[in-house]
């Protein structure tokens, strides 16, 4: 195939994927403007706002938006206390992310909604472009625009703009803040983590554990401080108006763990799929609950312990190798939601982008395609339709192997990407950033005299 060839088709790649993500983020969203994830912070913020108790199910009734129809079992569910187990709201964000939502309170919630997915989208399209900055990327190169068409293609980001979920933003402030580092703006860089961390620490938590390990000290304490004042401003707004707030919290939280709900790993229907932490896996094998915790946990603990003497151990950075080791090995023994994957950009960007051998790329790209559907909300569907055999759906392995498939294969990536983490040298595939009069080498981070 020759390069103009190889180009035309790299192209059509990326419109068609470029079609897909409108049809199935914001295409699909609109369309469904009354029910998602950004419901529920958008109404806990204006409680925030108005100082009253943001994890209540009253307030979230009293706040409910006049511009959205209120569902009537969310009345009587919350009348009986079951509001959180059933539905997953109020959600127990914590109180910083309400802070930084809470500009998103003053807005109609319809205007509020659209005005979310604007962001949401422009900050998918402005990461994908910062990963191929920070690799020295043009979109005129065919590698750079089948990155894009892949970027666009992953299924946890059109099921995270779809559902309106803080998600999205908070992997593409992970990416600026990389981006925003390697540039010299470590203020900036440090100031986008900190929003990250308030608004989902779940996911921004990584990168931040990332430079603590490399010791990235402005950055790091840039982003501690605003995050610690942003949670003071949330605190102290709630404790002003005298309101009970953190035993709400506490006890949203255990509800929405509780047994038999929405977040419960060992439901008996197939909506724990849409999980992608190593509980799933583990208890659809051993059926017992305890265990599967504990063994997620000591996995998780074991691949991280391996992951701090790694980077311990090297001199220089591979830092996309690091941080893309880090993002998936985060995914695997805490709760995560199926949009959370879109972590999986930085792999992505790493195997596609960086690394030279072939062999490398293509296996990169073989532990990414799962994820290019959504593969258990699409089987389990199949199952309740009865296209699938009954022979099938009620043997070990359908639970256990098949709808468990995008769990145990992040478990496989994060232990492919430390692998390669022990036999990669330093990033010296990365360009060298210029920026006022500095030098940033390959992958360390460290500035350095420019002799230009």
């Amino acid at each position: 195939m020759t390069n103009k060839s190889r180009g035309i088709l790299v192209t059509l790649l990326l419109l068609a994927s470029a079609t897909e993500f409108a049809v199935r983020g914001p295409l699909r969203l609109l369309h469904g403007m009354g029910w998602n994830d950004f419901l529920s912070p958008y109404i806990q913020s204006k409680a925030w706002v108005y100082g009253a108790d943001p994890y209540g199910a009253q307030s979230l009734i009293h706040f409910w938006p006049t511009d959205s129809q209120r569902p009537p079992f969310v009345d009587s569910e919350a009348a009986a206390g079951v509001l959180e187990a059933k539905r997953g709201i109020p959600s127990p964000y914590p109180v910083s992310s309400l802070v930084v939502l809470s500009p998103f309170s003053f807005l109609p919630w319809h205007i509020a909604l659209i005005t979310w997915m604007l962001v949401s989208v422009a900050t998918v399209v402005l990461s994908a472009l910062a990963l191929l900055s920070i690799c020295g990327y043009g979109i005129g190169d065919v590698r750079a625009r089948l990155f894009l068409a892949v970027v666009l293609a992953l299924a946890p980001l059109h099921t995270g703009i779809g559902t309106a979920n803080p998600a999205l933003p908070v992997v593409s402030l992970t990416v600026g803040t990389v981006w925003a580092e390697r540039k010299g703006r470590n203020k900036t860089a440090g100031i986008l983590l900190a929003i990250a961390v308030c608004l989902k620490p779940t996911v921004a938590g990584a990168l931040l554990f990332y430079y603590l390990v490399r010791r990235r000290w402005m950055v790091l304490g840039i982003a501690c401080t605003v995050t610690a004042v942003i949670a003071l401003l949330g605190i102290s707004r709630l404790g002003l108006a005298g309101v009970p707030w953190l035993a709400s919290y506490g006890e949203s939280t255990r509800r929405m763990f509780s047994p038999g709900s929405l977040d419960d790993f060992t439901r008996a229907d197939s909506i724990r799929f849409n999980m992608i932490n190593a509980q799933v896996f583990f208890y659809s094998l051993l059926k017992s609950a305890p265990i599967a915790d504990r063994l997620a946990r000591a996995l998780g603990a074991s691949l991280l312990g391996m992951w701090i003497w790694l980077c311990c151990r090297r001199h220089r950075t591979a830092e996309l190798l690091e941080i893309s080791a880090i993002s998936v090995l985060s995914l695997i023994s805490v709760y995560h939601r199926f949009y959370d994957a879109g972590l999986l950009i930085w792999p992505l960007a790493w195997g596609l982008l960086l690394a030279k051998k072939p062999c490398i790329q293509i296996a990169v790209l073989a532990m990414i395609a799962p994820f290019l559907l959504p593969g258990p909300a699409l089987l389990g569907d199949w199952a309740l339709a009865g296209r699938i055999p009954s022979g099938i759906t009620e043997s070990w392995w359908w639970n256990g192997i098949v709808l468990s498939h995008e769990v145990w294969d992040l478990i496989l990536l994060a232990i492919l990407l430390l692998y390669w983490l022990a036999r990669e040298p330093a990033d010296a595939s990365l360009p060298v950033l210029r920026n006022a009069g500095t030098e940033i080498t390959r992958g360390s981070g460290v500035a350095e005299p420019s002799p230009f």
